[in-house]
Parts: C-alpha cells; structure tokens; sequence
C-alpha cells in the first residue's frame, strides 16, 4: 500500500481487453492520483497482487477461469482488508450476496461505462484513503499503547461521570496494588485502596473534574496491610463541540519520595528553629549584661577602648538577629496574596535607621508574594545600600519593562568581580558588615521563584534587579 504518498495503485481484473483499456484511460483521466494495472485472468490477477503493491483492487464477477468471488476469496487470504470493488455485468441478488458475504468493499453494475468512470474513481479514492486513515490511526494507537506500557505513571480514561473505564495502562496495577480486571468490572473500585482519611478528598476532586474543572489531588494508597504509599492524581475534562464533559483523561504517579523529603525538611526546620531560640536565649543574655556594664562603664571613664567594646557587643547583636533570620526562615514562604510594592517598601523604610538616606520611589506595582518575607528582603537592600556607603545616599525603587523590580543607589557600587559573591553567606565588602543581608534577599528572592542579579545604575551605584516576580503596572 502506497502511504507515504497520495498516489493510487488499481488493479483491474477483466478477461475483456477492450473493456480493460476504456476503464484504464477513464479512470486515470478523472484522476491524476491513479495507476491502473490490468490482467485478463483471476490467475494473472492474483500473481500481480502478489508482487505488486496494489491498493484497491477492481474486478469482474464472470471470468473464463473463476468468478469474481473466487478471486476475491484467494486475495481476502492475502490482505483482509484491501478495499475490493466487484464491477459485474448484472445485478444478480445471488451474486451481490455472494460477494458480501466473501468480503467485498462495493458492488457496482456495469452500464454506460463512460459514465461510470468518475464514479468507480470516486469510490476507489474514497476506500483507499479510508483504510489509509485507519492504519495510521493503528499504528498511532499502537505506538502509544507501547509508551503507555513502559510509562512508569498510571494513564487513564474514564467517562465523564467515571462510570466506565475507557483506557488504563499497566502502571495502574503497580501503583495501586490492585489488578485492572477489578477495575473494569467497577470503574470507581480504586477508591477502596485510597486511605480512609483521604477519600473524601480524593471524591469531591472527581465531582469537581465532572463538573469541567481540571484538578490535582494528593492522596495515600494502601497497597497492602503493610505498605502505604502517597500519589497524585492530575485530571483533564474533555468537552464536545456542545460543551459537554464526554471523557476524563489524566495521568497518577508516586510522589512518596518527595512527601518523605518534604516532611523530613519540616521536621528539620522546627529542630533548627528550636535550636535557634534556644541560641537567642543563651546568647542575648550576657550580650545584654555586657552591653549594660559597658554602658555603666563609659558613664565612669572615658576610654576608647570602651567604645570599641561598645561596637562588638553591638555587632554581635546585629549578627544575631541576622542569623535568627536565616535559621527561622530558611527557603519557604507563607500564604501569598497581591501588594503593593511601594507599600511594602514604606514598610520596610520604617524598620531601617536611614540616618541621611533618602528613598525615592520611581513607581510602583502589584505583586503577588508572601508581604512579610519581601518586606524583609526590602529592609536587608536598604541597610546593604546605607551600610555599604560613607556618604549619605538615595535609593531608587522602581519596576523592570519585563516582569520585575530593582532597587538601586547612587553610592560606590560594587564591584564587577564581587557581584555574584555578594549573596553568599557570611560575604561582606566592608568590615562593620555581617554578610548576612544579601544572603536573606537571595533566600527570600528564591523561595518565591523569582531571580535575583547585581548590577550597576546609572550612577555607578549598587543596582540589585528582582527578575520573574508576576507584576501588573
């Protein structure tokens, strides 16, 4: 069969040779897609359809050596599906019914041949390409019932109101421990392995798939007495050409890997918050017995070297709270919901000692974050642009053309071979620094997906560009 073009091969069995020659000039004058091949005799004809690649074949029913339908019961044997069409002298219900019954595709009567010509080659055209489709379609079904077989995540197809199961691969059986025979016989018995704490849950995302929402549900499964394992389902309704939900597609896959990870990091977190209260506790205490006695001190004497005294405790505070932060927050964020940007900013300009700084605020947009954290994040920038600078400075804060913000200074800059380094913990370019603040900025930056770079304004000042954050000027 000729499918890697749209060319049509015919062969056209007729023990008349006059006959043979009109069709062939007929046929292949109404189209330009078809070749007719030709031979006088059921035998002949069944050798060239042997050797040559023939799409549809064209026969007539009395022959001196055999019927029609003889012949199209020795080419059924070789190719069961090749379209065959019985062009016969007469309409004889015996014969018709005979050449039905044998497999034939069409049965035409011979009459005004010349008439015929665009009919037979509509017919031919329309078979040939019909079984075309279909092999396409089977190879392309086959094809993916290959991947689908080695896929490791369960894919499925069920009616829209999950009462019959169209489609599920073998991945099924793995993941729920439950063979697919049971869920054929009774489309919804998967549930009966999903945890009993979770079913409600697991049922009210199928309701809601039904009613033309797409959902993802995560769920534990017993797959035996002693082995519970987490999936997570996706769903896709598809619709009709009137809207309605005619099948539920989606695909399940283990995800207990990653919810041991995930309770493993909360339980690490709450340890390392723990321990760093516990620090705050310990440590605040004799900072601040020696940041009183110091203080008493330098009522009584007047000594320089108190002052710098004075100076370390007050770093060991700055460095304390800095790790606080670190140690409490670490890569996670809370609820997120819409702000304002230049809110957040004036929030966060009302925590920090400006001392001669001035903050300008270009313009401003709505970002959806967790308020708290980029407060925070906004805070470290201004002390990084006011700590970093000997002279009072202005920090600009506007929105990027693509999705995005910046913060930026008018101070000495930083320079080019230390602007990737400056998020490291414990990096500082100056010594009163803690190294800490740019640090939390990149923290916070990532835990929300967005992307944080160092940079230079115009000025030739610190330019800090927040890219990826969803914004609406």
């Amino acid at each position: 069969m000729n499918e890697g073009n749209d060319d049509i091969t015919v062969l056209y069995v007729d023990d008349e040779p006059d006959l043979l020659e009109l069709l062939v000039i007929g046929l292949e004058r109404e189209s330009d897609r078809m070749t007719v091949l030709t031979e006088t005799s059921a035998a002949d004809g069944l050798d060239r359809f042997r050797d040559a690649d023939v799409d549809c074949v064209l026969s007539d029913y009395a022959m001196p050596d055999g019927t029609g339908v003889e012949f199209l019961r020795s080419v059924r044997e070789i190719d069961p599906d090749v379209p065959f069409v019985m062009f016969a002298e007469t309409g004889d219900e015996r014969v018709a019914s005979e050449a039905i019954s044998a497999g034939v595709t069409d049965y035409v009567i011979e009459e005004a041949i010349g008439g015929q010509h665009e009919l037979l080659a509509r017919k031919i055209a329309t078979y040939v390409d019909r079984r075309r489709a279909e092999r396409r379609a089977q190879r392309t079904n086959e094809r993916l019932r290959e991947l689908a077989g080695v896929a490791n995540d369960a894919l499925w197809m069920f009616s829209g109101d999950w009462e019959e199961l169209l489609f599920i691969n073998e991945a099924h059986e793995r993941l729920f421990g439950q063979p697919i025979e049971e869920l054929h016989t009774a489309p919804d018995s998967f549930l009966d392995r999903v945890h009993p704490d979770d079913v409600d849950r697991v049922r009210q995302a199928m309701e809601r798939a039904s009613a033309g929402d797409s959902q993802s549900v995560e769920y534990r499964v017993r797959k035996s007495d002693s082995v519970v394992v987490w999936l997570e389902s996706q769903c896709v309704p598809i619709r009709d050409d009137e809207g309605t939900i005619r099948r539920l597609t989606g695909f399940t896959r283990d995800i207990t890997d990653r919810k041991r990870h995930e309770q493993e990091l909360a339980n690490r977190n709450e340890q390392l918050d723990g321990f760093a209260s516990t620090v705050a506790h310990d440590l605040r205490n004799p900072i601040n017995i020696a940041d009183g006695h110091l203080a008493l001190a330098r009522e009584e004497f007047d000594n320089e070297h108190l002052g710098a005294s004075a100076r370390a405790v007050a770093r060991m505070e700055e460095l304390l709270e800095d790790l606080l932060s670190l140690a409490r927050t670490g890569d996670e964020i809370g609820d997120t919901r819409p702000v304002d940007l230049a809110e957040v900013v004036r929030a966060a300009k009302d925590n920090v000692a400006m001392a001669e700084a001035t903050l300008a605020i270009e313009d401003t947009t709505t970002i959806e974050c967790d308020p708290t954290r980029l407060k925070e994040a906004a805070e470290n920038l201004l002390r990084n642009a006011i700590e970093h600078n000997e002279t009072s400075v202005e920090v600009t804060v506007g929105t990027l053309s693509d999705e995005g913000f910046f913060f930026e200074d008018d101070g000495v800059g930083i320079p080019v071979t230390e602007r990737e380094a400056v998020f490291e913990n414990g990096y500082s370019t100056i010594e009163k620094g803690t190294g800490f603040g740019l640090s939390i900025v990149d923290q916070i930056v990532t835990a929300h997906g967005w992307d944080v770079a160092a940079t230079a304004s115009d000025a030739d000042g610190a330019r800090f560009e927040v890219t990826g954050a969803a914004v609406d000027q």
